[in-house]
């Protein structure tokens, strides 16, 4: 839901944007930061519970229910962000945002809905149609090596925490020295590479979180609500200041950012009573759909925005996209995305 504002944020033309306006989009940036490498983490936490456990599938299986949990829904937004790219045309309108109008600005062929599909994430017309699908072609390359990253922490603990940390830091350099300062999209094949590195760190902190539960745990419940609020007010306030500030590169921030996000993960395993506030049926709802909301979101933004072009105001427009965006993702989770899943589940059974 942070991405969602986020980009709706980012769609506010330029001449209507205020100071408060401005102020407010630049912290849902960050916010929106946050919430994709807490998404990292959370993967890799959730992921590597069944290898700490001993539950875990054989590698063939876990590949195989991997696949049809993110790639089908995956496949299915950017086959509708095509469609409704071909439907509603370009949108080089003077009404969008600069950075609205990057996208869908180029030629609709087979080759740039066939790089979505492939998931090269080379060029940024790899990601065009629908610019969020970057963190899934991360996610989707990670997973290949997933069960390789679960041992090495069992192996080496936090020293394996510090090597990602120093790949990361090396990645990120590297690829800005070869021109693609980007930490989102990738020029080439080197830079796919290092893009795909940069991120390794983040799923290792979750997988340390899954390693060291029980014992997080046992810390945690020793410190005091008040001392747990200090800790948290002041991680935010240091990411608040170091971004807002520019004092530190991305890469300093988003390291910081991981570890609010172990941090928070761990709360909530840890704590019955926050988890038990988090399980409201809103939260699961918003749940459920977050992948499909996550991916479709932007194509619905667009579209209507395109459609609307002329015929209503921008409060307007916003105000019937939001509810269409929240209307797809649901959808799209019980007809694509949940349905996938089931899929995966009965042929690793039947496997």
């Amino acid at each position: 839901m942070i991405v969602v504002l986020h980009h709706v944020g980012l769609s506010v033309p330029e001449g209507l944007r205020t100071d408060f306006v401005g102020s407010l989009t630049d912290l849902l940036a960050a916010a929106a930061r946050f919430a994709v490498l807490l998404f990292f983490v959370l993967s890799g936490f959730v992921l590597a519970l069944p290898y700490f456990e001993e539950t875990n599938d054989a590698y063939s299986l876990y590949l195989l229910r991997r696949f049809f949990r993110l790639y089908p829904p995956f496949a299915f937004a950017i086959l509708v962000a095509a469609l409704l790219r071909g439907l509603v045309g370009a949108s080089s309108f003077p009404f969008l945002s600069h950075w609205l109008s990057e996208f869908w600005s180029g030629p609709l062929t087979v080759g740039v809905v066939a790089s979505h599909l492939l998931m090269t994430d080379i060029h940024r017309s790899a990601s065009s149609l629908d610019p969020p699908i970057w963190t899934l072609i991360v996610e989707m390359r990670i997973a290949l090596v997933f069960p390789l990253l679960v041992l090495v922490v069992k192996r080496f603990g936090w020293l394996s925490i510090v090597a990602a940390l120093i790949v990361a830091l090396i990645c990120s350099k590297t690829k800005a020295a070869l021109g693609e300062p980007s930490t989102m999209v990738a020029e080439s094949v080197a830079g796919a590479f290092l893009l795909t590195g940069r991120y390794v760190f983040f799923f290792l902190l979750g997988i340390f979180a899954a390693c060291r539960l029980d014992q997080h745990r046992k810390v945690l419940v020793r410190i005091s609500a008040k001392q747990q609020t200090g800790v948290f007010i002041g991680l935010v306030f240091l990411c608040g200041f170091l971004t807002f500030t520019s004092k530190a590169g991305d890469g300093y921030i988003d390291t910081l950012f991981g570890l609010l996000a172990t941090y928070l993960i761990t709360l909530c395993a840890a704590f019955p009573r926050v988890a038990a506030k988090l399980s409201g049926r809103l939260c699961l709802w918003l749940g459920d759909i977050s992948y499909s909301l996550y991916l479709i979101h932007l194509p619905v933004l667009m579209a209507v925005f395109i459609l609307l072009y002329g015929h209503a105001s921008f409060g307007a427009t916003v105000a019937l996209a939001f509810p269409l965006m929240l209307l797809a993702g649901h959808a799209m989770y019980y007809l694509i995305e949940w349905p996938s899943m089931k899929v995966g589940r009965k042929l690793a059974r039947r496997w």
